[in-house]
């Protein structure tokens, strides 16, 4: 069950912020292919002087960071299966809408290395709380191992239903709160799916900037800085649902935590990030126990 957050209208102030990155997006768009950097960034730095995105230059750099990174990441921009924008512009629609994430996260510190993950006290392992019982929902873990990538790539290939293509999740560390909402999240899109859809399927949550920038190089549109450094993020296949004919009603449970303030929900394409909004950490940390 969703809730309202005290004093505050959290949904509002999303879709409002989320209208005004929409709106910057589609300005860029109309500049047409291979558009005039100066131009790219001097769309960004209006928006950004203006009240509905003025929080933004709130966040550590400031203005001139979101700047700066848009007019790169648009500059920089190819496209490929691995990316999760079509075009320049689209990936810049999906750096402003993750530092929407940093408005509320931009105070915790990120997760630098595997070894930080490891000697986080605040973290729960999945593997463990699946076999407790505890996990509503699908994942893989990402092994570097011949046997277990040639195991995955067959099950992907023989019985594609099964579970979606992928590597899996490189950190199987989530916080308890993320846990709840995912539980919740699955919980929910199982009683509106038609009979025989799997669960939902998780591919991305705890990350290290070392990871992010291992991805980045493998030419996925892994943003930096991002809140699945900081824990508070997760990526949800939203397109393998297509062939249970599920991924409109995924799809409308995920916009539906959006429209209560729950979860900023930025479509991605293939897979949905989600990032949980701090009024709620307490609840869900409480579903997310066990």
């Amino acid at each position: 069950m969703l809730h309202s957050a005290p004093d505050v209208d959290p949904a509002r102030l999303l879709r409002q912020r989320r209208k005004s990155i929409d709106a910057v997006y589609e300005a860029i768009e109309a500049l047409g292919p291979d558009a005039d950097l100066g131009e790219v960034g001097g769309l960004v730095a209006d928006a950004l002087s203006h009240p509905t995105l003025g929080f933004l230059a709130s966040l550590r750099g400031g203005q001139d960071r979101l700047v700066t990174q848009s007019v790169e990441e648009y500059s920089r921009f190819s496209p490929s299966e691995a990316s999760n924008a079509a075009t320049g512009g689209g990936l810049v629609r999906i750096l402003l809408l993750q530092n929407v994430d940093l408005l509320w996260w931009d105070d915790e510190p990120d997760f630098a290395t595997s070894d930080e993950i490891a000697m986080a006290t605040d973290l729960v392992d999945l593997v463990a709380e699946r076999r407790r019982g505890n996990v509503a929902f699908s994942f893989g873990v990402a092994s570097d191992g011949l046997i277990r990538r040639a195991r995955d790539f067959a099950v992907q290939r023989m019985f594609p239903n099964r579970e979606p293509r992928g590597p899996g999740l490189a950190f199987t560390a989530v916080r308890p709160a993320v846990l709840g909402v995912l539980n919740e999240i699955a919980g929910i899109t199982k009683e509106k799916a038609p009979k025989g859809t799997p669960p939902i399927r998780v591919t991305s949550i705890t990350r290290t900037i070392e990871h992010q920038v291992r991805l980045r190089s493998l030419g996925f549109s892994a943003l930096s800085p991002s809140a699945h450094c900081r824990g508070w993020a997760a990526d949800i296949e939203v397109e393998w649902f297509e062939r249970f004919r599920a991924d409109a009603i995924l799809k409308d449970v995920l916009l539906g935590y959006l429209d209560q303030g729950v979860l900023n929900v930025i479509d991605e394409g293939r897979a949905w990030h989600v990032c949980l909004n701090p009024a709620y950490v307490e609840h869900y940390a409480a579903l997310g126990a066990g």
